[in-house]
């Protein structure tokens, strides 16, 4: 195994070089970092229980939320045109 390399439940993950600095699924907590916004914010959010604010699109695996960047990308333009209304 190369050094460098995460393990996730003994199977060998991407590496954080190979993963790049900006990876395209995004962990809730990751997610909610890129957007600046609180974990509980985000899962509110996903649970649709912001008014005013539309649900964001997000995959479950599991109990694990992964949120895909150009999801969350779009998910902020469709926020941000709604608030010039």
């Amino acid at each position: 195994m190369t050094a460098g390399f995460y393990m996730n439940r003994g199977v060998p993950m991407m590496s954080v070089r190979e993963a790049g600095e900006h990876p395209q699924v995004l962990t809730l907590q990751q997610a909610a970092a890129y957007l600046r916004i609180s974990k509980a914010h985000l899962s509110n959010v996903i649970n649709g229980k912001v008014p005013g604010v539309p649900p964001m699109r997000y995959a479950a695996v599991g109990r694990r939320i992964l949120i895909k960047r150009i999801w969350a990308d779009q998910w902020l333009e469709e926020v941000g045109e709604r608030s010039l209304r």
